[in-house]
């Protein structure tokens, strides 16, 4: 496919976010079933090393929209859980790419899943339609005896997993908040008068992993891989990680294949829709004219570690290594597996603003992946996310530069892993003295990015009880 450069005339941008999908589940290869996004990916670019700032919700998708980092916009947890004083943004506080694009002319629209902020008004962000109520797919769960409950003692039961009720004679009943994006989508293409943005946001996969029979059934149960560090002790790991394992440790293996089955079902659910809604561009005569992108807030443990759900805390590749698939439009640049860029949601915001040539956000702690998008050489970069602890109250940050990570544990155990030969995270050389260069280095950078984002609580901290670190800031 061949198309004329992106700035002429202003693209539309179709921006899809998905909930708890990481990026092993939609790699290429994976046991999860996903023609459309793999077809969306071969036209586009798929980045292997996209991060999330941080693995819950509500951060991850406050610096989706300004470009910031937790440290800087505030949102250190889910917007239902604190006092909203403590975990709020005021409209002016800080600019979405969301008002850049309205001032730039943009029709804007914005349907299901939010949790950005408290207020659900998000006329004042910048886009003139939204809905908020549309965020899940709506059916009877089937009592089968599919379910899987988390039981705990004196904690609520917790559904993991179902399936449901489906009548496979009929068409797939529709994601509403893709039936929201389409309809605006082809409005907005009828009137072409200006360019568009629309956001389709979902709640799946977030647990429970509930997709309809005819997805579930597509996946032999015993074939199901498990991962490699399902039953690991994290000798070396922070003991929260091996209290957190307790609460799963009575998941038998045909358990988690269950599980793991159930959540690959939904994603095929939203590859569905997510075809639906390329279909809808293609008959609407827009495809040319509109660049499409896919990611997710943060990912899902799916077993790695013994954990499951998003693992709040523990920072790992199955909850950091998030999806994005972008296609410009025209497919300028496409058909590439990005394995070397570091890419991050607080990318995002300048990437859109630089592809529609909207006015930028000053200050945005992103950068634009417009060259890696368009094939051009680009400086891979590094990676870097933090923590508040959300209501455990700990901290970590993390920092990823080439094959290597590290993670700052100040209330536990530091780690430190070469990704490409213990891609699962399996052995912590963080006290190995042959990795002792790295680890200083991979500090040293958490530092400097502590100061350039005016992270000042861990930076300035001095009190002799609160040096933890390998090697201090002035290091």
């Amino acid at each position: 496919m061949k198309g004329t450069p992106v700035s002429e005339p202003a693209p539309n941008v179709l921006l899809i976010i998905a909930d708890h999908a990481n990026a092993e589940s939609l790699a290429p290869g994976s046991p999860c079933l996903k023609p459309n996004l793999d077809r969306l990916a071969a036209e586009g670019v798929r980045f292997h090393r996209c991060r999330t700032p941080n693995a819950i919700c509500s951060p991850a998708r406050a610096s989706l929209m300004t470009g910031l980092f937790p440290s800087a916009h505030g949102i250190w947890d889910c917007t239902h859980t604190q006092r909203r004083g403590w975990v709020d943004l005021a409209p002016g506080e800080f600019p979405f790419f969301s008002e850049r694009l309205a001032e730039a002319g943009y029709r804007t629209g914005y349907f299901g899943k939010w949790h950005v902020e408290s207020s659900g008004r998000l006329d004042r962000f910048g886009w003139a339609e939204y809905d908020l109520d549309v965020h899940h797919w709506r059916g009877a769960a089937a009592a089968d005896g599919a379910a899987i409950v988390l039981r705990t003692p004196g904690y609520p039961d917790h559904r993991l997993c179902g399936v449901l009720a489906d009548d496979e004679s009929r068409p797939l009943p529709p994601h509403p908040a893709f039936e929201k994006g389409i309809e605006f989508v082809r409005r907005a293409a009828a009137g072409g008068d200006r360019p568009f943005c629309c956001v389709i946001s979902t709640s799946e996969p977030h647990d429970p992993y509930t997709p309809f029979r005819r997805f579930l059934s597509r996946y032999d149960m015993d074939g199901i891989p498990l991962p490699p560090t399902l039953r690991n002790p994290a000798t070396d790991k922070p003991e929260i990680v091996r209290r957190m394992q307790r609460v799963w440790s009575g998941l038998t293996d045909a358990d988690w294949r269950r599980l793991r089955a159930s959540y690959w079902a939904v994603l095929s659910q939203l590859d569905h829709e997510v075809g639906r809604a390329l279909d809808a561009l293609r008959e609407a005569g827009i495809e040319d004219r509109t660049a499409v992108l896919f990611t997710s807030d943060h990912g899902d443990m799916l077993g790695a570690h013994g954990l499951g759900t998003k693992g709040v805390g523990t920072p790992y590749e199955p909850v950091h290594n998030i999806p994005l698939i972008a296609r410009l439009p025209g497919g300028r640049g496409g058909g590439r597996e990005d394995r070397a860029t570091e890419a991050n949601l607080v990318d995002l915001a300048p990437t859109l603003l630089d592809l529609c040539g909207a006015r930028p956000i000053a200050g945005a702690q992103g950068r634009s992946l417009r060259p890696a998008l368009e094939g051009a050489p680009m400086d891979p970069g590094e990676n870097y996310a933090e923590f508040y602890g959300q209501r455990f109250v700990y901290t970590t940050r993390i920092v990823w530069q080439g094959d290597w990570k590290y993670i700052f544990n100040p209330g536990g155990v530091d780690e430190l892993y070469n990704l490409a030969e213990d891609p699962h995270e399996a052995r912590n050389r963080a006290g190995d003295p042959d990795c002792r260069a790295v680890l200083l280095d991979l500090t040293r950078r958490m530092w400097a990015r502590m100061k350039a984002l005016g992270d000042d609580s861990l930076l300035k901290s001095g009190y002799p009880t609160l040096r933890t670190a390998p090697i201090g800031p002035a290091g």
